[in-house]
C-alpha cells in the first residue's frame, strides 16, 4: 500500500512536507493493502502485522513567496 500525502499549510503557519508511505509485509516484503492492515495478517504469508515495515520518502522541494525563491 502506498500513501500519498500532499504538501499543506497548516494552521499553526506550518507545513506539511508532501511525501509517500509505503507498507510492507516484515516478513515476505509483499505490499500490505489496508484489509490487510486491519486484520493484522498477511494475505500471503500470514505474518503479523501489527507493527508493518514502513518506508518513508519525503519530497523535499523549494517554497515560493511573492515569486521569490526563499
Amino acid at each position: 500500500m502506498i500513501k500519498e500525502i500532499q504538501d499543506a499549510k497548516l494552521d499553526d503557519g506550518s507545513i506539511l512536507c508532501r511525501h509517500t508511505i509505503e507498507v510492507y509485509c516484515p516478513s515476505c516484503s509483499r505490499d500490505v493493502d489496508e484489509t490487510e492492515l486491519a486484520a493484522q495478517k498477511c494475505a500471503d504469508c500470514g505474518f503479523d502485522l501489527s507493527t508493518p515495515e514502513q518506508h518513508v520518502a519525503i519530497i523535499v522541494a523549494n517554497l515560493s513567496s511573492g515569486g521569490q525563491t526563499i
